[in-house]
């Protein structure tokens, strides 16, 4: 057991993970690979309004607190219009340290009484728990108000679908490394870390 009852055994517990996953997708014109890179290339994810579910006048970036094992699903083939397999990987400690939190679960009735105007971007909707209702308490998210700032240079790890992909990313980061304000340690293959999943190949 820790030595202090607030930390948290990471390493001992399956449901629980020292860091936090930000996925992409398709928007647009840009596919969710697109916006993966233009990411790394500005060094910050930017904040979603009301096109991402964020409630109120600020925008936020939106994190999942998932362990690795539990990617494959989230990342289910029917849930492929709301996320792609495409993503950053950042600490917690990173996180919390600037200014990322765990959301508030309420119903909309709830936002509106406990919370001003200014501080609904901190809440997602949960409207049952019955599985018949809006219920996303899954996702165990995390936000940032704004835009979020990624580790610069080195960043922990992104995710992409395949190793023909990851190696694609990689030559791009070595072939232009100025251009990236965010350069990944790692490049993960969700086909690998998923292990598996029959749409990743």
């Amino acid at each position: 057991m820790p030595s202090d009852s607030y930390e948290l055994p990471f390493f001992e517990r399956p449901d629980l993970t020292p860091f936090l996953v930000h996925l992409t997708k398709n928007h647009g014109n840009a596919t969710a690979l697109d916006n993966l890179v233009s990411i790394l290339r500005d060094g910050k994810i930017l904040g979603s309004g009301r096109t991402g579910r964020i409630a109120g006048p600020h925008p936020a970036c939106c994190f999942m607190d998932v362990p690795l094992s539990s990617l494959k699903y989230v990342l289910h083939k029917r849930n492929l219009r709301r996320y792609g397999p495409y993503g950053v990987l950042i600490s917690k400690r990173y996180a919390y340290k600037h200014g990322c939190r765990p959301v508030l679960y309420m119903t909309k009735s709830e936002r509106k009484s406990l919370l001003g105007k200014d501080q609904w971007w901190r809440a997602v909707t949960l409207e049952g728990v019955g599985g018949q209702a809006t219920n996303w308490i899954h996702e165990r998210e995390w936000r940032a108000k704004g835009d979020f700032v990624l580790p610069n240079p080195t960043l922990r790890a992104v995710f992409v679908r395949n190793t023909k992909e990851a190696q694609k990313l990689q030559d791009l980061l070595v072939k232009s490394p100025e251009d990236f304000r965010a350069r990944p340690r790692t490049i993960l293959p969700l086909s690998i870390v998923c292990q598996g999943l029959p749409y990743m190949k």
